[in-house]
């Protein structure tokens, strides 16, 4: 008798085993707002994360894993999903980004009669609307670069922004329009995927154009600047700019740059880009490097900036 009763505690231990190990089919659906279309991963025990940390994993089985939804699933347009997992696994269900993600364990998916996942939502973040043509303030300083970060704008209502936007704190080294009650600004700028030397956070020094608007400082313009033999602060000449900033009564100036400047220019193989980038007027080609001699000193960029600004409201 106790022979036959140790028997069947033996066989449902195994048994029990044995359906743990064993893969069940979880079916179900994804609540879908009426509003929008939630198209969600399922994903048995944060399966992805895991293979991201594990850079030794063969690219074979981490490609089989996807492509043949080994671990990962997601819902139809309807909802309803299905995915393969173990009583003891976990599923992760992420919804996006303007959705709480959640884990829940097979186990207790299994003790439901209808299983109906209802994402939480992440409340939005309001972007601040301003009806003001005209700005309250202009200020315009030559900066140096205390700080810039990236703003994260994917949890803005209406989705995230077209460009790219920053926070920037920077020391004001010389005033050249409206003063500033502080000898650091900290202010927001845009940018739309602009190339390397027109996006203002890869200088050190720059001539910033800042307008205020609703009470937010907002970057206008930008130019990188230098410091001349004469103590002075002054720009050479971009020959992409020169066709949006001109002037018949403020003219190139010849400007003698300090002698350490200049652009490197040994890695550039193309004469033809040379010749447009620094055109001999402009520049002198001399050991590998262009050397400025002609440009703007930031007086008269500010001046023709402002000329500028009142032709486009024309």
């Amino acid at each position: 008798m106790k022979n036959l009763f140790l028997k069947t505690i033996l066989v449902l231990v195994i048994s029990t085993s044995f359906f743990k190990s064993q893969k069940v089919l979880i079916e179900g659906f994804i609540k879908q707002p009426t509003n929008k279309k939630i198209n969600a991963l399922i994903i048995v025990n944060d399966t992805i994360n895991k293979l991201a940390k594990l850079d030794s994993l063969d690219f074979t089985r981490r490609d089989k894993i996807y492509r043949e939804k080994e671990f990962i699933n997601s819902n139809d347009e309807k909802g309803y999903f299905k995915i393969l997992a173990k009583p003891t696994d976990s599923l992760f269900f992420r919804f996006g980004t303007f959705f709480h993600s959640e884990m829940h364990a097979v186990s207790d998916l299994l003790k439901m009669d209808k299983i109906v996942i209802d994402p939480k939502p992440i409340p939005c973040i309001p972007i601040k609307k301003c009806n003001q043509e005209k700005p309250i303030k202009t200020y315009a300083f030559v900066g140096k670069k205390i700080n810039v970060y990236s703003v994260d704008t994917s949890l803005y209502c209406g989705g995230m922004l077209w460009d790219s936007k920053y926070e920037a704190v920077y020391e004001i080294d010389q005033e050249l329009l409206g003063h500033y009650p502080s000898s650091r600004m900290t202010f927001t700028a845009y940018d739309h995927a602009s190339m390397y030397e027109y996006n203002f956070q890869n200088y050190d020094t720059i001539l910033l154009l800042i307008r205020e608007y609703c009470g937010d400082l907002i970057e206008k313009d930008f130019f990188p600047v230098y410091k001349a033999v004469d103590g002075r602060w002054a720009t050479p000449v971009d020959t992409y700019m020169e066709h949006h900033y001109q002037s018949k009564k403020l003219k190139l100036r010849n400007i003698n740059f300090e002698k350490s400047f200049g652009f490197d220019i040994s890695s550039d193989a193309s004469p033809r880009y040379i010749g447009y980038k620094f055109p001999k007027e402009y520049y002198k080609i001399e050991n590998g490097k262009a050397i400025p001699i002609m440009g703007r000193y930031v007086e008269d960029l500010v001046k023709i900036w402002k000329e500028s600004s009142e032709k486009n409201k024309e």
